[in-house]
């Protein structure tokens, strides 16, 4: 009896025991569940806290496009593209659209302006009997413009840049030009540079190129020469001396490259040009020949 009394309280005892840890496991269960909920409940909101804030970012750049397009009239995939490179910094990003259409503008405007010269020009040349000159230029342009470009060419007459067409360039005659660009039309524009003066581009008739027939040859200081080719000297610009198929001159300077032209002195009398008072000045090389070579004035 005395055994059985004892035995009743140890067994309350685990029995209690097995209450508490089944109470504390599921307390623990209960805050694990909670914990969970609570990162669920953390990381919705983070999403939801993300998302508006992407949609945030998407409505600004939406309205950076809108306002850049509207400020400088550009549509909205180049205003994108701008705001994208410049890190969607609208005022940087509208200094380069604004430049960017300016510089299209003027692209477009002188491309006008070229076309408007070509037209005026062939209207030109069909009212004064000219059209010899078109058809030989087609001529030229189906015959000598072949293959890529840059293409050498002489030119045979002085030209003017026009005021009222930008990116035209000056062309003396005896000039060597390297030409990179023609127009499709025969009797329309070509762009290129001088070979004295590379770093300078511009526009300027096909009409009055010709193909070089030969290289510039170096001449000596001193060495006398015939002319093989008119050349008047331009009256707006000074420093050239007019000469005529039957003149003689005498270098002064040694000739320097590209040998496009030459300093020289009109050694003879009387002439075309006798009676100019200047004597001496620049002529280009494609005009001059050997004594023994001298036209019949």
């Amino acid at each position: 009896p005395e055994g059985m009394v004892a035995s009743v309280p140890a067994a309350d005892e685990q029995s209690r025991l097995a209450e508490e840890q089944a109470a504390a496991a599921e307390q623990q269960q209960r805050l694990e569940g909670q914990r969970r909920a609570a990162e669920q409940r953390a990381a919705e909101q983070q999403a939801d806290l993300e998302r508006r804030r992407d949609e945030a970012e998407a409505l600004r750049r939406k309205n950076l496009i809108v306002e850049a397009a509207h400020i400088t009239g550009a549509d909205e995939a180049k205003a994108r593209a701008r705001l994208e490179a410049q890190g969607w910094d609208l005022e940087a990003a509208v200094k380069m659209l604004a430049a960017e259409m300016d510089m299209d503008r003027r692209r477009a405007q002188q491309q006008e302006q070229v076309a408007k010269i070509q037209r005026q020009e062939q209207l030109k040349q069909q009212k004064g009997g000219q059209a010899s000159v078109a058809s030989s230029s087609a001529t030229s342009q189906g015959d000598v413009f072949v293959g890529d470009g840059p293409w050498e060419r002489i030119c045979v007459r002085h030209w003017r840049p026009l005021p009222n067409v930008q990116n035209t360039m000056r062309l003396l005659q005896g000039e060597r030009v390297s030409v990179s660009w023609i127009d499709t039309d025969a009797a329309g524009w070509a762009w290129g540079s001088t070979f004295d003066d590379v770093a300078k581009e511009g526009y300027f008739p096909q009409a009055v190129l010709e193909p070089v027939t030969r290289e510039p040859r170096v001449r000596s200081m001193d060495e006398t020469c015939g002319i093989s080719t008119r050349f008047e000297a331009p009256q707006e610009i000074g420093g050239y001396l007019s000469v005529a198929v039957g003149d003689t001159v005498q270098l002064l300077h040694p000739m320097e490259k590209p040998y496009s032209w030459a300093y020289a002195k009109r050694v003879s009398e009387g002439g075309e040009f006798g009676q100019d008072d200047l004597d001496v000045g620049w002529v280009p090389e494609a005009v001059l020949c050997d004594l023994d070579a001298h036209p019949a004035g």
